[in-house]
């Protein structure tokens, strides 16, 4: 089935998208093909500009990837002679990596990749060159260069109706724009351009080329009324394309689709009925702004669209995502946009540009890793677990009773934002929960270490649902008067609370009940992801234990108000059930349940981060057996102290130190005052105080 739906834009485009029929056979077939079909080469740049980090990097890469497919794919090299000898195989051998020296000569490289079309035009299989560069020819205009690039065209003119001839280009440093975008159009396919200032972006260029490269299809759409399109497919489930502007569709009964095997499919064309965010996204992420007003009109389109109504979590998931793209795109187009009028132009931005307008392609291949390969396990997960069906599985068990009992809480629990209570929040959806609004600070140490790298600015007495959350902070990031590039963890942008001067760039669950607390634990991973990384798929174990400082420093900072007793309660319900039931908590390298029964049993703890105290005080409290953790403490305090005040001591006078704090009994316990038999701590001036 195929259908379109029209853009509120000002060029009025359609998106078509169209189903394909049978994914499973067709990602076998392309599978098959791309192992065993494709023939991949590497054109390397081994000038002198390319020695040290440069020629390192690209060597790195080459290697993992040859390890990753096993496929003894060929790798051309060039300065101002061309060796066409070796393979990612003999490089992975080699211990050195190559020698890069000389200038640089694309006429030896063009006329070495025409020669190889001849002696492989009989083949009858796809090529595809990667050509990577970081530098301009030693004769730009000269006669040599000229006449290699007229004769590898004149070389590809007679072979249009051969399987298709691909150059992909990496930039890299000082290159000329209009000559790198003049090379990926030399095939009888036109490729695709990347561009990094940094020699360490080359290893991510070079993935992203080779995912790409290995599956691509590109498919024709021919409509009844002549008129032709092409789209590239790599998720072998739907091709998306935008039609030209003002074309009409509603006479249009069906279209023709041509595969890359030449294989015709006639599809029904009829107008979108469902229209979700996911359909309006993936549209807007083929659109290629010309001009500063269509950026504009691209982040204004853009904020209408409710992410959080999706037809299932994954879908939700990936929407979040694909929104996330578009509109960090966007702002970097602005800015280049900016660059753009300036009289004097650098190349740079025309470079950055040109790379820009391939970003969603390669952003389809494979979501960007903004973090680290954890993103990528916790999106598999995400596929293979039906959380949308645990979730709506848990909503169809609660019986008339517990509807009853959840009904009778509607007056302390309303989103600020919907005005719908926790009633209303659970009957509408099987996926939203109500939270309470916070304002932390994040910076880049909370990726591998969250309880260090978040700190909490302020609690609101904001009420708040993650749905009506998600959708505020998407358009308080748009709505700023000054646009950036928000590429760190600390963004400078939040949602007003329910107070005046209250602000919210964060929100913890609250337990509130029994069923709501069922849907807070599946969805653990998800609002935990994006508390401490601004990603949903951001989750990592470490994370439940940072969340105990967390809640640390929201003690420290309650007021005595009634309401703000009952928010901690509920709050304090929702970490004694982490640290109780998780798994994560319970396996957590560092600073879980095995560090703090270590602590317990007065054992060292051996890590590369200090222990924050904070959080087994936490865990004392939560479990109600803060007496037994106080000494142990205590004592570790003792510990840290020393070896913050005295590090260059010998390890020997530290050894002594542990032994001192770790082999020995404690003849005084610190006393805890208390008003009653709760665990509340109240202040006491008494040296014994902890």
């Amino acid at each position: 089935m195929a259908t379109y739906l029209k853009l509120r834009l000002s060029n009025q485009q359609n998106y078509v998208e169209i189903k394909l029929s049978h994914p499973e056979e067709t990602y076998n077939t392309t599978a098959a093909a791309a192992g065993g079909d494709l023939d991949i080469i590497c054109c390397v740049d081994v000038s002198g500009s390319m020695s040290g980090s440069p020629i390192n990097n690209v060597c790195e890469v080459l290697r993992d990837i040859y390890q990753r497919t096993q496929k003894d794919y060929r790798l051309f090299t060039y300065n101002t002679q061309t060796d066409v000898k070796r393979t990612l195989k003999t490089l992975s051998e080699r211990n050195d990596n190559l020698q890069a020296s000389g200038g640089t000569s694309f006429a030896c490289i063009f006329t070495a990749i025409k020669d190889y079309l001849l002696q492989n035009a009989s083949a009858k299989k796809p090529i595809t060159f990667i050509f990577m560069t970081d530098g301009q020819d030693n004769e730009p205009n000269g006669p040599a260069l000229q006449k290699s690039v007229q004769m590898l065209k004149l070389m590809l003119s007679g072979m249009t109706n051969s399987p298709p001839i691909t150059f992909h280009v990496i930039g890299f440093g000082e290159v000329n724009d209009a000559f790198l975008n003049q090379i990926r159009t030399f095939g009888t396919r036109q490729g695709l351009f990347r561009y990094s200032t940094e020699s360490k972006e080359l290893q991510n260029n070079f993935n992203d080329m080779f995912e790409y490269a290995l599956n691509v299809r590109q498919f024709t759409i021919k409509f009844p009324n002549g008129k032709t399109y092409t789209a590239n497919n790599i998720d072998n489930e739907t091709v998306g394309f935008l039609t030209n502007d003002g074309d009409d569709l509603s006479a249009m009964a069906e279209l023709t689709l041509i595969d890359d095997k030449t294989t015709t499919t006639q599809f029904p064309l009829a107008p979108m009925k469902d229209i979700r965010a996911i359909h309006l996204l993936h549209a807007l992420n083929l659109i290629q702004p010309e001009n500063e007003e269509q950026v504009k009109s691209i982040q204004t389109y853009l904020n209408d669209i409710q992410i959080t109504n999706s037809k299932n979590f994954a879908e939700r998931l990936e929407t979040e995502q694909i929104y996330k793209e578009i509109d960090q795109r966007m702002m970097e187009y602005r800015q280049l946009f900016t660059q753009l009028k300036m009289t004097q132009v650098p190349e740079r931005v025309k470079l950055q540009l040109s790379a820009l307008r391939h970003d969603p392609i390669f952003a389809n291949t494979q979501r960007k890793k903004k973090l680290d390969l954890r993103v990528y396990k916790n999106v598999d997960y995400f596929k293979k677990t039906n959380i949308s069906g645990i979730l709506q599985g848990y909503k169809d068990s609660i019986t008339s009773d517990t509807w009853q009992k959840i009904q009778e809480q509607k007056q302390n629990w309303v989103d600020t934002y919907s005005k719908e209570d926790i009633y209303e929040i659970m009957r509408k959806s099987s996926d939203n929960i109500l939270c309470l609004g916070i304002f932390v600070q994040r910076d880049e140490e909370v990726i591998n270490n969250p309880a260090k790298g978040l700190k909490l600015l302020k609690v609101t007495n904001t009420i708040i649902s993650y749905d009506s959350f998600i959708n505020g902070m998407n358009l308080a990031k748009n709505n700023q008067q000054v646009q950036g590039q928000f590429t760190t963890l600390n963004d400078l942008y939040s949602i007003a609370g329910a107070l005046a001067d209250e602000q919210i760039n964060a929100v913890i669950p609250l337990y509130i009940n029994d069923e709501h607390m069922k849907r807070i634990r599946i969805l653990e991973g998800i609002w935990l992801g994006y508390l401490y990384t601004l990603d949903s798929y951001g989750y990592d174990k470490q994370q439940e234990v940072a969340l105990l400082k967390l809640l640390y420093e929201i003690i420290q900072q309650r007021t005595n108000t009634q309401r703000q007793k009952q928010v901690l309660i509920e709050l304090e319900k929702v970490c004694r059930f982490i640290i109780d039931e998780s798994q994560g908590f319970k396996t957590a390298e560092q600073f879980g349940e095995k560090t703090y029964e270590k602590l317990l049993k007065r054992l060292p703890i051996a890590s590369t981060q200090e222990y924050d105290l904070s959080i087994p005080l936490m865990i004392g409290y939560l479990r109600n057996d803060l007496t037994s953790v106080l000494v142990p403490i205590y004592y570790e305090y003792l510990r840290q102290e020393y070896l913050r005040k005295y590090p260059k001591n010998s390890a020997t006078v530290k050894t002594i130190v542990e032994n001192l704090v770790y082999g020995c009994d404690a003849k005084h316990s610190p006393t805890v005052f208390s008003t009653n038999n709760s665990n509340t701590l109240i202040n006491n001036n008494l040296p014994d105080y902890v």
